[in-house]
């Protein structure tokens, strides 16, 4: 996320947080706090209204989080972005294969479940692309998520209960599954558009940097409270 804070510094105050159990973080894994860490986060800043974007998993809280503190929200950014409870499920090529990544997690073989990352299809990347941060990212990643169970919260029957300005985003060839989840968001969502990332995959952030930070100033332009002269956006970590 160093080039979307780098790009959108200069019209908003940027709070980058890094999720349970990835990143820097040392709290341990728990999706069912994460929404309540972004509070704390924006308590501690004084902030009262921020934009939130999320991507893949991020984006999955970044959901969580508009239903439960919409007043909280003025805008909200999901980049294929799951959905809790959508059928039909994803295929399974493009599933997640969470109980053979879990039982390497707990064999405590790291390097299996980071080569394993790296062949899924949500990790795609063109061959033209730097993959240093790509790189970063896997090898950073500890596989701790894994250990902890995520109890799903159907979230398909509270979209049309989102009322924020969202924008739901995929790549051109995210995978099938989340183009339909996209869709689906926003139908449901009373205040929600849609817009595809061109020639981008899952990590679009990454690999078309200018056209996604575009896309999300634009948004975020249009929807920006007029008082105030600085607002706040944060943008959530995610592995994918």
């Amino acid at each position: 996320w160093q080039k979307q804070a780098d790009a959108l510094s200069a019209d908003y105050k940027v709070i980058s947080i890094d999720r349970r159990g990835i990143g820097r973080t040392t709290a341990p894994p728990d999706l069912s706090r994460e929404t309540s860490d972004i509070i704390t986060v924006l308590n501690a800043l004084e902030v009262d209204r921020c934009a939130l974007v999320g991507m893949s998993q991020g984006g999955r809280v970044a959901l969580r989080f508009a239903y439960q503190y919409p007043e909280r929200l003025w805008a909200l950014v999901l980049m294929g972005a799951p959905l809790d409870g959508f059928t039909p499920l994803p295929s399974k090529e493009e599933a997640i294969p969470l109980s053979e990544y879990r039982a390497l997690a707990v064999a405590g073989d790291i390097d299996a479940i980071r080569d394993a990352w790296r062949g899924h299809p949500l990790m795609a990347f063109p061959l033209w692309a730097d993959r240093t941060l790509l790189d970063a990212m896997v090898d950073a990643y500890r596989g701790e998520d894994l250990l902890h169970y995520a109890e799903a919260q159907d979230m398909t029957a509270r979209l049309k209960e989102i009322n924020v300005p969202a924008l739901a985003l995929t790549g051109e060839y995210d995978t099938s599954w989340l183009h339909l989840v996209a869709d689906a968001i926003a139908y449901g969502m009373p205040r929600a558009e849609r817009d595809r990332l061109p020639d981008a995959g899952h990590l679009g952030n990454l690999t078309h940097t200018a056209a996604f930070n575009d896309r999300v100033r634009r948004f975020l332009s249009k929807h920006a409270p007029r008082h105030e002269t600085r607002t706040p956006s944060v943008l959530g970590h995610s592995r994918g």
